[in-house]
């Protein structure tokens, strides 16, 4: 697993029902990767490419923290 890690996690609400606490960019191609809902769409695309990027240090952690979110508010999983 990369030491990248957010300052803030990003809570999502898998399929099982169970909240997951999404806190870097390797956990969040991991969870695009194997637990995503859907398997097309805008954000969902821009977040892979996104967080990946953040891991090879192409961009931000905060940049990939963003995309993942915007992923994730288009999937509907974000808990509040």
């Amino acid at each position: 697993m990369s030491a990248l890690t957010w300052d803030a996690p990003v809570s999502v609400v898998i399929n099982s029902g169970k909240q997951k606490a999404i806190k870097s960019p390797a956990e969040a191609v991991g969870c695009l990767e194997k637990e995503w809902p859907i398997a097309e769409g805008v954000f969902l695309r821009e977040a892979k490419k996104v967080c990946n990027a953040a891991l090879e240090h192409e961009c931000t952690t905060t940049e990939a923290r963003d995309a993942f979110e915007l992923a994730s508010l288009e999937a509907q999983l974000i808990a509040r």
